[in-house]
């Protein structure tokens, strides 16, 4: 008799756990937005209540119609790089079956994936597979390891997990949507600001030029015949910083009034390697390692070939002069190409990435923001020059990093003709409609 109250009181404690912990669970799942912290969350809660070795979330970007690794447990690389398509056989019997399958009681399941999937599925310990769903769209899939108390998983673990699974799947449904609308929302800022900016700068330009072309006059006049080498210097100087304001309020000049794009069919390989070329005594004289990576089988866009070099030029010695003080020098340029958005565009993603020292969060915020610098003689006008003129062109342009990091300069450029005739005929104008 006190046996059966034992059991009884066990399974009272083991129900009243798993009641708290699923209240917890769902709880953060509704009040966490933040994708990564989301993901983190999951993976700790999953831990705890299966015990499991190890844990790899892959989700899907619907541009690259990939899914990429997004869990991560501390020390374990083994899903570091990998990537499932879309079309792999995994992802296609995931999509079909919509269910779960045990690694340990399904021979025939691992006979049909590829040889790199039953590979590391057996290296990394994987022994349950389990479907992310989302309107009958395969989002992602999760890959649990072995029980670390070298217990089997019961059916009563399987029914959970997939449970829990089912609103994991809809919880991070909705943190990538809150993203995305966050995204849309700083572009729309941003674009209204530059805009703003450069009406302000329409007339502000043409004021300053004036009076500013006679002071240079003048300081030229007084020096000519100087002996005076103390003077003469003084004189250089009024001179250097009469041509740094000439050069912002060239700057504000972009912004305000944008050259016209004039577009030919310009190879993205051939551009990055041009400019590298210009850059090729700095990359030298700091040893910095270069890797062009390019993935995509078609890298020609139609663009203006010196705006879009101008472009590269500054985003890539932006991050020659950030690994100047940084031990380890890598510089990757990285090209591939973005699934069709719509029927008629296809588009490329450069990126540039560096080794440096990163950015902090509250820089980031602003690095898009005219006059907005942390270089010591930096105007603040290079990237929102930049940005300016990758919207011109359909594209976006985007700043990724972490303090400590590195920086990852993204740049995403439409090569369908017609999108790109459309937008230059409706606006040859950054702040146009």
């Amino acid at each position: 008799m006190n046996l059966i109250k034992k059991k009884q009181y066990k399974s009272l404690i083991e129900q009243e756990f798993l009641r708290i912990f699923l209240a917890e669970f769902n709880r953060s799942l509704m009040l966490i937005v933040d994708k990564d912290l989301l993901i983190t969350n999951i993976i700790s809660k999953i831990v705890q209540v299966s015990l499991i070795e190890r844990i790899g979330i892959f989700l899907l970007d619907s541009e690259t119609e990939k899914y990429t690794y997004v869990g991560k447990k501390q020390n374990d690389n083994i899903f570091q790089n990998i990537h499932f398509t879309i079309h792999s056989k995994l992802a296609h019997w995931l999509s079909i079956n919509e269910t779960c399958f045990q690694v340990s009681r399904s021979e025939s399941i691992m006979t049909y994936l590829s040889d790199k999937e039953r590979d590391l599925i057996r290296k990394g310990g994987i022994e349950l597979v389990f479907p992310l769903k989302v309107m009958n769209r395969l989002s992602g899939f999760v890959l649990l390891g072995k029980r670390s108390d070298g217990q089997h998983f019961s059916e009563q673990d399987i029914s959970l997990l997939n449970l829990l699974f089912d609103q994991v799947a809809f919880a991070i449904e909705n943190t990538s949507l809150y993203e995305e609308q966050s995204a849309r929302i700083k572009k729309m800022y941003r674009a209204d600001r530059l805009a703003v900016l450069g009406q302000l700068a329409a007339g502000a330009v043409h004021e300053i030029r004036n009076p500013l072309t006679a002071i240079r006059s003048t300081i030229q006049y007084l020096g000519k015949g100087m002996q005076d080498p103390d003077k003469l210097e003084m004189v250089n100087e009024l001179m250097e910083e009469v041509d740094c304001i000439n050069k912002i309020l060239q700057g504000l000049l972009s912004l305000s009034k944008p050259s016209k794009l004039e577009v030919v069919r310009v190879d993205v390989v051939q551009l990055l390697q041009q400019t590298l070329v210009l850059l090729n005594n700095t990359i030298v004289r700091q040893e910095i390692g270069v890797e062009l990576d390019v993935r995509a089988k078609d890298t020609v866009v139609t663009a203006d070939v010196s705006q879009l070099k101008q472009v590269f030029l500054n985003v890539i010695l932006n991050a020659v002069e950030a690994m100047e003080d940084s031990e380890e020098k890598r510089l990757t340029l990285s090209i591939e190409t973005r699934r069709p958005s719509d029927y008629q565009s296809r588009y490329l993603l450069i990126s540039v990435i560096d080794s440096g020292k990163g950015i902090e969060q509250a820089d980031l915020e602003n690095i898009f923001n005219p006059f907005y610098t942390t270089k010591k003689d930096g105007t603040g006008l290079g990237l929102p020059i930049s940005y300016g003129i990758i919207s011109r062109h359909g594209g976006e342009m985007e700043v990724n990093s972490l303090p400590g990091k590195g920086v990852t300069v993204v740049i995403k450029l439409p090569q369908a003709i017609k999108k790109l005739n459309n937008i230059i005929n409706e606006s040859t104008h950054f702040n146009s409609g």
